[in-house]
């Protein structure tokens, strides 16, 4: 009890405000332990100090976890009022106050871990900020907690800090196995991303075998819960179950690479697909998105698991969408039998992402791929939408809306190229605003985080206008986008419906909580930025508008909207200012031709080409005469006859 109350003083650091009735107590304890220690002196000599090796086999955790102690006691002075006992334990000396309750190893008492321990990133991935109560170890620079832990209390931890770098070992008392805590960075080239961040590792020299254990220490089931163990000596790593056993297969086998580079290389990059081998059955697990697929070598089919009745596609080709690179192709299994293939839909996965456009000299169209790697830094990275595809309207069909419209048609605006697509029948850029002006694309409440990156992505298609100079309208700039999207597909409207559809969901924000939308984001900061000068877009958009197709313009109410509130017109050549400008007037024909005079249109039957001196009379002036000379060679091309030959060759006699 004195030990125990020693070191709650030491570890709260209240010796110098202990309270005076603490201090009277303290005093009374010692008072009490100098009367009776010629007593206890004599006990323990008689025992042969055999109770200061039980004491010191309960207090200090090493001790504790090699069983009994033989600590070669003696007394420190002979004055029966000196409380110290010195003992030896292998190369570690032991020293104990009976008076107050001090226990020192190697000269140090009871505290906490050091700074550069608690602090290290090993530390802190496992034991969190728990505070442990330490004593010195065996070894230098070396710390063993106190006290036991887990259910039966008889788990010890250590703690080795030497040349910069911190080890830990897990004690067992019972079974006296040791167990020590392998860095998780040591699996990140080998393992896929959820063995490495789901688990903490630690390895059993005895039985040669690391256990996935979970990863906080103070899990309710730490010591037990294993989920998988890898086993050196075989070295494979297997599920740690009895029943349906697993085998992870490795990532640099070719089957591995086959699989990965063929399909699911669409889905998600490498770190965060894994397979496990149970028979002829192997289970693909893509941990990020949280969807799996079952392998089967017997049929050499794909299935999904979400969508049980449906296999992965031999051919990922769907004719639209074209150019892109990520995305995998279901076909319901009924198809391989072809049963019902009228009632049939197939289903395209695709991953979220950031969007990312690139063009090879020798390729026509553009390759669009989804950056999914962790320096784009999305929270949103586990998200997948899953579009129908209805080969009846030829059309892929979103499953969620607006999310699932929005990245549709995002999708087809990337991908899109001026010829149509082969399965729609309609450009991309059609098909996108076909998307983006129907209703499944709008909404009455604020769009989440989601949503408004896929606008932003949306807006920042349609290239950067501005006047240059920024306070004068002689001249509009145009900065089309770097990405090798054909300038032709950059359209105008892409920014102003992506505004439009923004300003209609929070027209509602009064209704919901300040956290359901999001300010200052990207979207919001792109918007009041000066980047885009909307009315120049709207001019700009207005004056394009006849080149688009109709299905890929905004809505009659967005156009009427422009028209209402755009003061710029539409453009118009100024030739006053030109250095080309002339002031010669262009003579035509007919100019002046009815100017004076009366007018007296002859008929063409009343036309005769000869003599020719005819036609230099006033009767036969030009203006007289040339309605009826158009209706004369009109009829010579039209009568069939023996003599219209000849009256042709008259006629052209008489022009020339």
């Amino acid at each position: 009890m004195v030990t125990t109350v020693h070191d709650n003083l030491i570890l709260g650091n209240k010796q110098q405000n202990m309270s005076v009735f603490m201090r009277n107590m303290m005093r009374q304890s010692e008072r009490v332990l100098v009367s009776i220690h010629p007593m206890v002196n004599k006990l323990l000599k008689k025992n042969s100090y055999e109770l200061l090796n039980e004491f010191a086999s309960i207090y200090w955790a090493v001790i504790r976890t090699k069983g009994k102690a033989d600590g070669k006691w003696k007394k420190r002075s002979e004055n029966i009022y000196d409380g110290w006992y010195d003992g030896q334990y292998e190369s570690n000396k032991v020293s104990i106050d009976c008076f107050n309750g001090k226990f020192v190893v190697n000269d140090h008492s009871v505290g906490f871990l050091p700074n550069n321990i608690t602090s290290d990133e090993l530390f802190q991935r496992v034991f969190g900020h728990h505070i442990f109560e330490v004593q010195r170890a065996e070894q230098d620079d070396t710390y063993i907690t106190k006290h036991g832990y887990h259910h039966d209390g008889k788990v010890h931890y250590e703690f080795n800090y030497r040349n910069y770098c911190l080890r830990i070992y897990e004690r067992h008392a019972q079974t006296n196995d040791i167990f020590e805590l392998i860095p998780a960075k040591c699996f990140e080239d080998e393992l896929a991303e959820i063995f490495v961040s789901n688990y903490s590792h630690w390895w059993n020299d005895k039985t040669k075998i690391v256990e996935f254990r979970p990863v906080h220490f103070q899990h309710e089931n730490f010591l037990h819960d294993i989920h998988y163990i890898l086993a050196i000596k075989k070295g494979f790593i297997r599920t740690n179950n009895t029943e349906n056993r697993q085998y992870l297969i490795n990532r640099s086998s070719s089957f591995f690479k086959n699989l990965f580079t063929k399909y699911f290389i669409r889905l998600d990059s490498e770190s965060y697909v894994y397979m496990l081998a149970e028979n002829d059955i192997i289970n693909i697990h893509l941990s990020r998105l949280g969807i799996a697929f079952k392998y089967s070598s017997q049929h050499n089919t794909i299935t999904s698991r979400e969508y049980s009745d449906m296999h992965v596609d031999d051919n990922q080709c769907f004719g639209t969408l074209t150019g892109l690179r990520s995305g995998l192709l279901l076909s319901p299994m009924a198809a391989i039998e072809h049963k019902n293939r009228h009632q049939l839909c197939r289903k395209l996965i695709v991953p979220y992402g950031e969007i990312r456009i690139s063009k090879k000299p020798d390729r026509y169209h553009q390759t669009v791929t989804i950056n999914r790697t962790s320096e784009s830094k999305s929270p949103f990275l586990h998200k997948y939408f899953v579009f129908n595809l209805n080969d009846r309207l030829r059309i892929l069909q979103p499953t969620d809306s607006p999310t699932g419209w929005l990245y549709l048609a995002l999708l087809h605006a990337v991908t899109s190229h001026c010829l149509p697509d082969q399965y729609t029948g309609m450009t991309g850029m059609e098909r996108s605003f076909e998307l983006l002006n129907s209703a499944g694309s709008w909404s009455d409440q604020p769009f989440d985080p989601v949503c408004r990156q896929i606008l932003l992505q949306i807006a920042i298609i349609s290239p950067q206008v501005n006047y240059y100079p920024e306070n004068n309208q002689s001249m509009e700039k145009i900065e089309w986008n770097p990405d090798y999207l054909p300038y032709s597909l950059q359209h105008f409207g892409y920014y102003l419906i992506a505004k439009k559809l923004l300003e209609a969901s929070e027209e509602w924000n009064f209704m919901y909580s300040t956290s359901a939308t999001p300010n200052n984001d990207e979207l919001e900061q792109l918007f009041k930025s000066k980047k885009y000068n909307e009315k120049l877009l709207m001019k700009l958009y207005w004056d394009y508008r006849d080149s688009y197709n109709p299905l890929a313009r905004l809505s009659p109410q967005m156009e009427a909207e422009i028209q209402r509130t755009s003061i710029a017109s539409s453009y118009k050549p100024i030739w006053e200012n030109s250095v080309c400008a002339t002031n010669y007037r262009s003579l035509r024909l007919i100019d002046n031709l009815y100017g004076s005079g009366d007018v007296d249109l002859k008929d063409s039957s009343q036309l005769r080409c000869f003599p020719l001196t005819r036609w230099l009379s006033s009767e036969y002036q030009l203006k007289n005469i040339w309605i009826g000379l158009f209706k004369l060679a009109e009829e010579l091309n039209t009568v069939e006859s023996n003599n219209s030959q000849d009256d042709v060759e008259r006629f052209e006699l008489l022009l020339d």
